[in-house]
């Protein structure tokens, strides 16, 4: 789902605008990426949903890509607010939502506050748990707002969350680019601090789907990324908890092979339409 100009909407959000795409025929797929990305994040992976018969929105997350403007926050509760501006604007009344890292969060977020209106919630990579020392946040969000400065340290760790198969390098370079224009790098930080569900997740209460993997450095090693899985089990008992071996922050991107069809056979028992087809992958 390579996006271009002609295809992408824009809807007025407080403080600015927010981009999206939409593209196939079915059930509504809402697919949100992480902190730092744009909505090319799932250029690999929206496709074989499409081709399973969804209708994909993948959307960027204010002050990222062309989700431009001056915001006054960038909290979870702000991106769950964003979330139903989109839905609003399209007349959505019930989602599927795809949600990666921090969207985990605010997709999380808007399932708890509006259950109805959340056919399945897929976390990916979720970034659920704010950190018990907040001064290593802290710290990276000052580092990222100097100018240029930040844009090498965010760069270089973007490399790291592409442990199997190397990030390409005009997808870096795009990124590159990107976090050069104004409010990116505040888009950012503000994520990176925002503070995340917590002990909230155990109100969760719509089909839930996560997937971990075990290569993920925004964990401190494996260990952190199978107790944080054990966790999220523990608080929400009928989610589908699945372990990636070897893959990292991004499985949807690095080996969707990997995680779509678990993903697309996961909907499809959901939104209950046999007609459906099974990707090629």
């Amino acid at each position: 789902m390579q996006h271009t100009e002609s295809n992408v909407k824009f809807i007025p959000v407080p403080g600015g605008t927010l981009a999206y795409e939409i593209a196939g025929q079915g059930p509504p797929v809402l697919c949100l990426p992480s902190m730092g990305d744009t909505r090319r994040e799932f250029e690999r992976s929206a496709p074989l949903l499409i081709e399973a018969g969804y209708r994909v929105i993948t959307t960027d997350l204010r002050g990222m890509g062309q989700s431009r403007g001056n915001f006054a926050a960038y909290t979870i509760q702000a991106l769950s607010a964003d979330i139903e501006a989109i839905l609003e604007a399209e007349h959505i009344e019930r989602v599927f939502l795809v949600s990666c890292s921090i969207s985990a969060a605010s997709a999380g977020l808007f399932a708890l506050e509006h259950p109805d209106r959340v056919l399945g919630l897929v976390m990916i990579s979720p970034m659920v748990y704010t950190a018990p020392n907040m001064l290593v946040p802290i710290l990276l969000a000052t580092s990222l707002r100097v100018p240029v400065l930040g844009r090498v340290i965010w760069a270089s760790y973007f490399k790291s969350l592409y442990p199997l198969h190397p990030v390409e390098p005009d997808y870096l370079e795009g990124l590159r680019t990107n976090l050069k224009q104004p409010g990116s790098m505040k888009s950012v930080a503000g994520m990176l601090l925002a503070p995340r569900l917590d002990e909230r997740l155990a109100q969760m209460n719509v089909p839930t789907l996560a997937y971990f993997c075990t290569k993920d450095p925004d964990f401190t090693n494996e260990q952190g990324v199978r107790e944080t899985a054990t966790k999220l089990q523990h608080q929400i008992p009928a989610a589908e908890v699945v372990i990636l071996d070897d893959l990292g922050h991004y499985p949807h991107r690095e080996a969707p092979e990997r995680i779509m069809p678990k993903m697309v056979s996961w909907l499809r028992a959901l939104s209950g339409s046999p007609a459906v087809n099974e990707p090629t992958i």
